[in-house]
């Protein structure tokens, strides 16, 4: 299977090398193009470093958008007519940090990023909420843990990206857990219950069942 990787900061980087580590074929995009070729590179023959966003989604199965949340939404108007009954995978996190390092939400208290997104995108796109919920470096060293893996959260309305996140998730390294709907993926957040939590699945379904 063929999933495109737009963006390779910390979290694309890492979620890139970990979907390659577990067989998937990948398509990376970037603002800096030498920053999708170097990525490329390191990875191998599993990736290659598409010329620009739309050519990274040209035979993909699914896009993850490894993006700043305040670059999202022009990247998504930038594509929209590319993800037409296409699984997007969004980790993006509300969060802006100004020169201080001062990290603010930009969001208001209780709207989550999903349900914000969710509204970028067409409407026949089919979005999931996944790869945010841990840090770069804890969502690496977390990854293809044993005995028991280690869960990764997601949330999603529809079947079809349940599934694909859900394989997604496993090829990673990582057993998926549905929290919920969109509504719920403010869980996930920086901020959020379930963020940079590392638990196996019965504890994890645990932490559901008694929300």
């Amino acid at each position: 299977m063929t999933t495109a990787v737009i963006g390779t900061g910390g979290i694309g980087s890492a979620i890139a090398r970990q979907l390659a580590a577990g067989g998937e074929t990948l398509r990376l995009s970037s603002a800096d193009i030498k920053s999708a070729r170097t990525l490329a590179a390191e990875i191998g023959r599993a990736a290659v470093a598409a010329a620009g966003n739309r050519d990274a989604l040209r035979g993909a199965d699914a896009v993850v958008l490894a993006l700043r949340f305040t670059v999202l939404k022009s990247v998504i108007d930038e594509i929209a007519e590319s993800l037409t009954d296409k699984v997007v995978v969004v980790p993006s996190n509300p969060l802006s940090t100004d020169a201080q390092g001062k990290v603010s939400r930009l969001l208001p208290e209780g709207q989550s990023s999903g349900e914000v997104v969710a509204g970028w995108l067409p409407s026949a796109a089919r979005l999931a909420m996944a790869f945010g919920s841990m840090s770069a470096d804890l969502f690496e060293s977390a990854s293809n843990r044993s005995p028991e893996p280690a869960v990764l959260f997601y949330a999603t309305d529809g079947d079809r990206a349940g599934e694909e996140v859900e394989r997604l998730i496993r090829t990673a390294g990582f057993e998926p857990v549905k929290v919920g709907g969109i509504g719920q993926s403010g869980r996930l957040e920086v901020g959020g219950d379930l963020h940079d939590l590392i638990v196996g699945p019965a504890e994890a379904r645990s932490l559901i069942g008694g929300a």
